[in-house]
């Protein structure tokens, strides 16, 4: 909070009515200049700044706050609150601070930064508070701003600030020392924090020295001492910090009975040598553990003997560093080494795990920093929490790329139609509540009430199979589903129920081999559009909008996806998204070439269609019998056979 900032009885009135207002819920703050901003330093730089020049200022600051506010209260469906519409009498600007940045502590999920916020002193001052408190940042059209673009645009405010004389000009040179400080603030998170000598520590007192502040799995070691192994540290739950055991044997009975898995590691290193050698997985018997530590002291190894974690529990190990969060699931944290690993960014990569696994995900940690990391559904570890800590180090933050592609090795367990509404739902898209029954983890649910009093039931295999499983208006039995549908259990990861949508229009949205987009959809329903049952229409200009106006939100987070849509008359909604372009053009499904041609009739259906695809020599196009839509599950199988494809002209 701002430093010496004071709290009058007036602030913890508004703070009760927020707490009463949104409790339990996480809101959206739009962040803009309000007495200040680029207005006030482009008359300042002009000439003198009359008391009606800041009254213009101010208003015309408020007025563009307040607009946008409704315009994103319409467009996101979401609560959005706004500096501008609060006016106290006798209020200084530090006032107003601390108050919105008690709101963004407590209850905000998402910062919305106006167009030239680097201008004001406090707008970056909140943008501070957001990364310290791990808010999303973005811009008004939904593109983020990492910490590194918030310094470079500071930068350039100030350089511009400070040009042509500014520095004479007493008001500008405060905005520009206030600016300069906040700058540093944002550098010294970039850089590593300055802590002990722990990058010198052996790997037992490195766990011993983040088990002070963070949940580690449960473990004892021990270093040779006349051939001998001698204690030196111990985290098991219920003991004290370090608690001192009569011998090995007593150590390693008490570790194993505590063990949630009755099983316990023994893992060997040099003190000298930061890498492990000898390492034993699985022991479940106090004997063998002891006969290991005994031989691996003899060979002057130094020894940590920690409980098993079982990482096939449907929780995920991964590396949080810098703004990246990579993961996935039946690993451990080296699977960011491997293929198939998901990545996020920091922020709403949190929200979604902790949607998913029902609780809050802290990794409350430095932008500066590397953290290994693993999530299970059930508590673990010396703090007996969902998270256990494996290894940090500090380094200097690097800003990385992070839009998440899938399929991945989470998506698969999730089920890919689960996956990417979870996604559009984080990036702040309208997704009808949805309740996820999957196979390995507890329910969850997301996304936003339709009021409909309709239920929608759809199989999420583990990778698209387009129109191939069961979508079904009103609710069915999902257990018989499953068994009828997927009975060995490897195809299908879970079972989606959804609250309808009023569907007014519905349809798809792709991007074309030419960067285009192609929406099309039908009045109603659009299960017989994308079957290629019935043709696309011509659809009403407000709902085209609509539904480019979710295309903007989301490429602007992540970059090109394709996604089916409902129209209720009032708004857009997403049913279904999936990450990448396509290779569509209009009349062409792919733009690939091919020898010869093999017409396909559509009305013979999908299956048959997947069937065909199976014989089709390679030198071969499908022209489809008749038109069907770009975005239908037709085109969709073919584009993923990767072969040329046409239309019948």
């Amino acid at each position: 909070m701002t430093p010496n900032a004071p709290i009058s009885a007036l602030h913890q009135t508004i703070l009760q009515a927020w707490e009463c207002a949104f409790a339990g819920m996480s809101i959206t703050y739009l962040s803009g200049p309000i007495t200040t901003g680029l207005r006030q330093v482009r008359r300042l730089q002009s000439g003198s700044l009359t008391d009606e020049a800041k009254a213009k200022i101010t208003k015309e600051n408020c007025e563009n706050l307040k607009s946008t506010a409704t315009r994103l209260r319409v467009e996101r469906s979401e609560i959005v609150v706004e500096p501008a519409s609060l006016d106290i009498v006798d209020w200084s600007q530090k006032d107003y601070l601390v108050l919105w940045e008690s709101l963004i502590e407590k209850h905000t999920k998402l910062i919305l930064f106006m167009p030239g916020w680097e201008y004001s002193l406090g707008c970056a001052t909140e943008f501070t508070r957001a990364i310290i408190n791990d808010v999303r940042t973005e811009t008004v059209s939904g593109s983020p701003i990492t910490l590194d673009d918030a310094v470079t645009l500071l930068q350039v405010a100030l350089k511009d600030i400070l040009s042509n004389d500014g520095a004479k000009n007493q008001k500008l040179e405060k905005l520009a020392s206030g600016l300069c400080k906040i700058i540093g603030q944002l550098e010294s998170i970039c850089r590593p924090r300055v802590t002990t000598n722990k990058e010198h520590l052996r790997k037992d007192a490195s766990l011993d020295f983040l088990a002070e502040t963070m949940n580690v799995a449960q473990f004892v070691s021990f270093s040779p001492k006349n051939g001998k192994p001698k204690q030196e540290f111990a985290r098991i739950v219920g003991l004290s910090a370090n608690e001192s055991f009569r011998n090995v044997n007593e150590a390693i009975e008490t570790l194993l009975r505590s063990s949630s898995n009755k099983s316990v590691n023994v893992r060997s290193f040099e003190p000298s040598n930061p890498q492990s050698r000898e390492f034993i997985y699985g022991l479940k018997k106090v004997s063998d553990a002891v006969d290991a530590v005994n031989r691996l002291t003899s060979e002057g190894l130094n020894t940590i003997i920690n409980e098993t974690i079982n990482v096939n529990d449907g929780g995920v190990s991964g590396v949080l560093m810098g703004n990246a969060l990579e993961f996935s699931p039946d690993d451990t944290p080296r699977c960011v080494e491997k293929p198939g690993t998901v990545s996020l960014p920091r922020g709403w990569g949190r929200e979604l795990l902790g949607t998913v696994y029902g609780f809050p995900i802290g990794l409350d940690t430095s932008h500066a920093s590397r953290l290994e990391f693993s999530i299970h559904p059930e508590p673990r570890g010396w703090r007996k929490s969902n998270i256990l800590v494996w290894e940090y180090s500090n380094q200097t933050n690097v800003e990385m790329a992070t839009n998440p592609v899938w399929p991945n090795n989470f998506s698969r367990m999730l089920g890919d139609k689960v996956f990417g509404l979870l996604v559009a739902h984080h990036i702040g898209l309208p997704i009808p509540l949805t309740t996820v029954i999957n196979r390995r983890i507890a329910p969850f649910s997301f996304g936003r009430a339709t009021q409909s009093g309709e239920t929608w039931i759809r199989t999420a295999p583990n990778v698209q199979v387009p129109g191939k499983f069961t979508t079904n208006h009103g609710w069915l039995d999902p257990f018989e589903l499953l068994e009828l549908e997927d009975p060995q259990g490897i195809t299908i990861s879970s079972v989606i129920s959804q609250q309808g949508v009023r569907q007014r229009f519905s349809g798809a949205l792709i991007v074309g081999a030419d960067g285009q987009l192609i929406i099309e959809g039908k009045r109603g329903e659009g299960e017989t559009l994308m079957l290629g049952v019935s043709s696309p229409e011509q659809l009403p200009s407000e709902v085209i909008g609509d539904v480019e106006a979710l295309f903007a939100r989301a490429k602007a987070s992540i970059g090109n996806v394709r996604f089916e849509w409902v129209h209720d008359g009032e708004q857009a909604w997403i049913v279904q998204m999936h990450s990448g372009a396509t290779d569509s053009m209009q009349g062409y499904i792919t733009t690939k070439e091919a020898k010869y041609w093999q017409t396909f009739d559509v009305d013979t259906g999908l299956e048959k269609l997947r069937e065909a695809l199976k014989t089709l020599p390679s030198d071969t196009g499908v022209v489809l019998s008749e038109r069907v839509g770009l975005t239908s599950h037709f085109a969709d199988v073919l584009r993923r056979a990767n072969v040329a494809a046409r239309m019948n002209e």
